[in-house]
């Protein structure tokens, strides 16, 4: 998916504390600081409801580029929404959305337009299809990306790549899955608990192919988790929410220093998130 970033900028309107300006005169709040190194994504006051429901409450935030960033809270904590609006599936109430323009590449409908792969929580596929099928028709839909062939030997498919989707299992149809959302060769990838519903084995044997996707930095991620094993396994950076709202930020070892007392990230997910406290990394 080729994602023109300013389209989604555009989506800027007053948030409740004015206008929304990135610079001086209007900072983000003391403990959600914008990180000044260069950014692949970045909330700025970010606001979204659903009817009388505060999806996401002031949020600002950055994902310098080449990391992998680790998105965590409790179901309803705001997850979702905020992968959706990178992906342009939803636009904020206020406050904006912004990618990086200088990650992306020459394009046929941009001079400098962002590729965004996305592996969504619920991939739905035809089951009387094959991976092969699945592998060729989107490789036509992304002319110039990486060849099937390439994905197979990379993503480890070639032992059901001709078999009928209907009867692989729930990690051949993740690896299936996952392989599909780089075939554009992305700059930014989006994971929405790509791991659920995977045993202890498959779960390991995703974050090796998780870590050859981020290729040393070459790629930005953003992954949404419940687990905090996984987490510690491969995020560079967290991002902690509760009831939509921002609580830690930063290394997995700043956001356990946010937490007074806490020996792990554990201990500091139950702390944030029970207290709803907002706090931050660079406070």
């Amino acid at each position: 998916m080729t994602v023109e970033p300013q389209a989604i900028a555009d989506a800027v309107r007053p948030s409740p504390r004015g206008p929304v300006q990135p610079d001086r005169r209007n900072p983000a709040p003391r403990g959600r600081a914008v990180s000044a190194s260069p950014a692949a994504v970045q909330f700025l006051h970010v606001v979204k409801r659903y009817g009388t429901t505060m999806a996401l409450d002031d949020v600002s935030f950055a994902v310098p580029r080449g990391e992998m960033a680790a998105l965590v809270g409790p179901n309803g904590a705001g997850k979702t929404s905020i992968l959706e609006m990178i992906m342009g599936l939803r636009r904020p109430d206020a406050g904006s959305v912004l990618l990086d323009r200088r990650g992306g590449r020459a394009g046929p409908t941009a001079p400098t337009a962002l590729r965004i792969g996305a592996q969504l929580q619920d991939s739905r596929f035809y089951g009387q299809m094959t991976p092969h099928d699945y592998l060729r028709l989107f490789a036509r839909l992304e002319p110039g990306g990486i060849s099937p062939e390439s994905l197979i030997a990379d993503f480890g498919l070639d032992a059901f790549v001709d078999r009928r989707i209907a009867g692989l299992s729930g990690g051949q149809r993740q690896r299936l899955a996952l392989a599909l959302s780089v075939i554009n060769d992305p700059d930014l990838v989006i994971l929405d608990e790509p791991t659920v519903g995977l045993d202890p084995i498959a779960r390991q044997d995703f974050w090796a192919l998780i870590r050859r996707l981020h290729d040393g930095g070459r790629r930005t991620l953003l992954f949404s988790t419940h687990y905090m094993e996984e987490v510690r396994s491969l995020a560079t950076s967290v991002l902690m929410l509760s009831r939509g709202r921002l609580v830690a930020t930063g290394s997995v070892d700043a956001v356990v220093a946010t937490a007074r007392g806490a020996a792990s990230l554990d201990e500091a997910y139950a702390t944030l998130v029970g207290q709803g406290t907002i706090t931050g990394a660079a406070a």
